[in-house]
């Protein structure tokens, strides 16, 4: 009975500990996404096969080389290429060689093609670092949707404890008879209101942090709690680099512009491919072997020895070619179009990159300024919205105020704490945002 209870004790402590919360920083949730994140995976993975082509590529300018062996079974009549007679029998043979041949010119499609995969390459190990800065952006927004919902969180539940004293308080002047139920269900109202909406908001939490758990690609089963990023007033109040600093930083490190214009380049040299197709194409061949046949006898009627037969048969050739294009049904005109169209699409995808990199800094630019302004608005407000509600707070009390008016004065203050911690988190962010756009992230993290 005793070992039961002791393996049922184990496997009640193994259970709690396998489902027991994991605290993560904003730090941590950024290395967890970058290490499980598919698109980045799916990025490295062009980039390994595009570094592939190159050597490809690099390999096209050695001469290709292929050994080859056959044996060979015939019956009836036929002319022996090797024995140079005309027969009617059973007829064995083989032979063997190697085989080597080594373009000379081909347009230079060789070097276009390795400056073209070249580009290819650069444009894929780009393309990693622009999946890298999208993917640490979400997680900074989703970060800071978690935080702020659990900061409005803590407010509501702090306003409901100060509505829950002020029941009380009431409940107590109307059993002493000198209070009113009025008053008494008024604040039973407001607490039961207050309650539904704390269950709103910790439904809103549990939603964004699902959504978080999910940009990790973490067990949802499992238990995640998020620690807040620590503040101070120099951080919040510091002054903002101009716009065109941050723009010129941005447009210089953002690998999503460097993966569209490496990507025209390679364009661009597969439209000269398609253009020098036109050209003639010289190259050169060789070839060693030898043959040995069963026709091949001796004055006796015996097969002459097949090592002899090889020795004497060896075979050795050489040859220049030279292939001019004349008419090959529209394929090089039709091969430099497709070409043309993707050189144009490449530099609308860079403009779009262009594009699309300045409404972020804009937009990023624009929400950090609005940030530290509500700030400084919010934190001189929350001081008044405070102290207003201190005098509310007494005079409700010594009823010189009605309820309504108290009541008002309480919301005031919750939003002023709302808005002042709302402003210090979007300020932190959206430094973050603009350091992620930057290429700065991580100092800023580590900082």
């Amino acid at each position: 009975m005793k070992k039961i209870l002791n393996t049922l004790l184990a496997l009640t402590i193994l259970a709690g500990s396998s489902h027991a919360q994991r605290v993560l920083t904003l730090e941590e949730c950024i290395e967890t996404a970058l290490a499980n994140n598919l698109d980045i995976k799916r990025a490295r993975n062009n980039a390994i096969g595009a570094r592939a082509s190159v050597l490809q590529s690099k390999m096209s300018f050695l001469p290709s080389i292929n050994a080859s062996a056959s044996h060979n079974w015939a019956e009836g009549l036929q002319f022996d290429n090797t024995s140079g007679t005309l027969v009617n029998a059973t007829t064995l043979g083989g032979g063997g060689g190697v085989n080597a041949g080594v373009t000379i010119f081909n347009g230079f499609s060789n070097i276009l093609g390795l400056k073209r995969d070249n580009y290819l390459y650069q444009a894929s190990e780009e393309n990693v670092k622009s999946n890298i800065q999208v993917t640490e952006a979400n997680i900074v927004e989703a970060f800071l949707n978690v935080i702020l919902t659990r900061e409005g969180l803590k407010i509501a539940e702090q306003r409901k404890e100060l509505l829950n004293d002020q029941l009380d308080r009431e409940e107590k002047r109307e059993s002493a008879g000198v209070g009113n139920m009025e008053a008494v269900y008024n604040f039973r109202s407001q607490v039961a209101q207050q309650e539904l909406t704390i269950v709103n908001q910790r439904n809103q939490l549990e939603t964004r942090k699902l959504t978080l758990i999910q940009l990790l690609l973490l067990d949802p089963a499992d238990q995640y709690e998020f620690e807040g990023v620590t503040m101070n007033d120099a951080d919040l109040e510091g002054e903002i680099e101009p716009y065109s600093e941050i723009y010129d930083k941005s447009i210089e490190f953002s690998p999503s512009i460097k993966s569209a214009e490496l990507n025209l380049k390679a364009s661009e040299n597969s439209m000269k491919i398609a253009q020098n197709s036109w050209l003639p194409s010289i190259s050169a061949s060789a070839r060693y072997g030898s043959n040995w046949t069963s026709n091949f006898r001796n004055q006796d009627g015996s097969v002459v020895d097949i090592s002899q037969q090889l020795e004497q048969n060896v075979r050795k050739s050489a040859g220049l070619s030279l292939s001019i294009p004349i008419f090959n049904n529209f394929r090089v005109r039709t091969q430099m179009q497709r070409g043309k169209i993707n050189m144009l699409n490449s530099e609308l995808s860079l403009e779009q990159a262009k594009n699309a990199l300045t409404n972020s800094i804009q937009q990023a630019y624009l929400n950090l300024v609005n940030a530290q302004t509500s700030y400084v608005a919010a934190k001189e407000s929350l001081t008044n919205l405070n102290t207003s509600f201190e005098f509310a707070k007494n005079r409700y009390e010594n009823g010189t105020i009605d309820f309504v008016t108290y009541l008002q004065s309480l919301n005031g203050k919750n939003r002023g704490e709302f808005e002042l911690i709302q402003a210090k988190n979007r300020i932190l962010f959206r430094r973050l945002v603009l350091d992620i756009l930057t290429g700065e992230l991580e100092m800023s993290v580590s900082n």
